[in-house]
């Protein structure tokens, strides 16, 4: 890793050696300064904490700043940085592989942290109705003519045993966001439950369906204005207690589960067992024998440009925390686990290495969802610029939401004159509000970090329009001669 990070430091350095090219904007800056400061500056934000810069993402020209070396705690702008640090160390090409084939008798599952394996809306967006993983390895089964497996083997050795972060609120753990990683992730290691009143009585579904999660209903009937559920887990794992009130239907509402690699395992053997093929053993999570004959079944494929959409578009958690890990697997010594601690490292040797001082930033995990993280505008901007000159660009920008058009700016940016030229990855949790990103102008694009703390919607509503008021400012412009 210092190897790396020396070559991205020389590399900035080299880029801030060339002689710079003149500046697209080159009046008006101070124009643009006080119409920003006026909308970060409006009543009710006084106690609000800034940290923003906007650069030229042509020339890295400084046009707005505000506290822009305060290290914030940036929710999922956290995801720019991990999203950005994977890319450009596992390259474009690289894909998460999950091996499935025979061994000694038994049915091995080899997990690579794919995080999006078995992934509904994945699937969806694939063009697929269904994710076929379980159904796939079941007809390759049935293809060799094998009646029946001894156990089922998931290895999930390729992270470590810790699946929920430390720093991760206890209370949010059943939501999808916060999602227990595995070495071996299945359907975003959650299940949708749906209430429905059938005539007076309210039954609860799970899809998929599963003994392996059990619900306790405590939903009652009500009217058809009234339908709604609350979820919380019990003592017992994968064991939820259902309370709301249910007119007609409820729901889905999709809730993590415990040990995801067991549940992925679970699925299977009924799946198995209803094909006709016998699990004489168990279900069991540990390696594959070292000694045995691995005889390959099938493989299946998530490539990082995947992933990149669900992070950055969708603000997607466990995506990012597995190329946290995935990073962290890379860089340790043959044959030692991913891990949180050791993926830190690489993103703050990453960031370091673009010449970002070391009290600008501390990296908790990959997704933002920890409130130990901390990020500078300085920090973001400077990650965007970097990736802004080199071959990753255009497909790391494709990744980020678009504004008026998909993701989780879809509903801003709508007017005519700002829809589609804002490309940014958002970022919300409690007191945080925060959007970094490029704007497309007349003049050239605008690189941008706005972030704030203790913050509530107000700070959103003029985040917004201060990026507003950058596209504005760049279309009065008037591009200036290049040399």
């Amino acid at each position: 890793m210092k190897k790396i990070g020396f070559l991205l430091t020389m590399s900035l350095a080299l880029c801030l050696w060339l002689p710079p090219r003149a500046s697209s904007f080159p009046r008006g800056r101070a124009n643009l300064a006080e119409r920003i400061d006026a909308l970060l500056g409006k009543p009710g934000l006084q106690r609000v904490q800034f940290s923003a810069c906007v650069i030229s993402a042509e020339s890295g020209e400084v046009l707005y700043q505000k506290n822009p070396h305060a290290a914030l705690i940036p929710a999922s702008n956290m995801k720019i940085v991990t999203s950005a640090a994977a890319l450009e160390t596992l390259g474009p090409d690289f894909a998460f592989i999950t091996r499935v084939g025979l061994c000694d008798g038994a049915l091995v599952v080899i997990g690579s942290g794919d995080p999006l394996l078995g992934e509904k809306e994945n699937g969806l967006r694939a063009g697929k109705s269904q994710a076929p993983v379980i159904r796939e390895i079941v007809l390759r089964l049935k293809s060799r003519g094998v009646e029946s497996v001894s156990d089922i083997l998931l290895d999930t050795s390729v992270f470590d045993e810790q699946r929920v972060h430390p720093g991760w609120p206890v209370e949010q753990l059943h939501q999808k966001y916060a999602c227990e990683l595995s070495g071996l992730n299945y359907n975003g290691n959650c299940v949708d439950i749906t209430a429905v009143n059938e005539g007076g009585r309210v039954a609860l579904f799970l899809d998929p369906a599963t003994p392996y999660v059990n619900l306790v209903n405590a939903v009652k009937a009500g009217t058809r204005r009234k339908n709604w559920f609350s979820v919380a887990r019990t003592d017992v794992p994968n064991r939820f207690l259902i309370q709301g009130v249910c007119g007609v239907k409820a729901g889905p509402y999709s809730v993590a589960v415990e040990n995801p690699a067991v549940f992925f395992g679970c699925l299977l053997r009924a799946s198995l067992q209803a094909a006709g093929i016998r699990v004489k053993g168990e279900v069991l999570e540990r390696p594959r024998p070292g000694n045995g004959r691995f005889l390959p079944l099938v493989e299946f494929r998530t490539g990082i440009t995947e992933c990149l959409d669900r992070i950055n578009k969708d603000s997607y958690g466990l995506p990012a925390e597995a190329l946290l890990k995935t990073l962290s697997a890379r860089a340790r010594p043959e044959g030692q686990s991913g891990s949180w601690p050791s993926g830190r490292d690489v993103l703050g040797e990453y960031v370091s290495g673009l010449g970002v001082p070391r009290d600008e930033f501390k990296i908790a995990d990959g997704s933002g969802l920890c409130r130990d993280n901390r990020l500078s505008a300085n920090a973001l901007v400077t990650v965007l610029f970097h990736l802004a000159s080199s071959p990753h660009w255009e497909l790391f920008k494709s990744s980020l939401a678009v504004g008026g058009i998909e993701g989780t700016i879809e509903n801003h940016f709508w007017e005519t004159k700002y829809r589609g030229r804002v490309q940014a990855k958002s970022g919300y949790i409690h007191a945080v509000r925060a959007l970094s990103g490029v704007v497309r102008t007349d003049s050239g694009d605008l690189i941008f970090s706005f972030l704030t703390n203790k913050a509530g919607n107000g700070a959103r509503a003029a985040i917004y329009g201060a990026v507003k008021a950058l596209a504005d400012w760049g279309s009065k412009a008037r591009p200036a001669g290049r040399s």
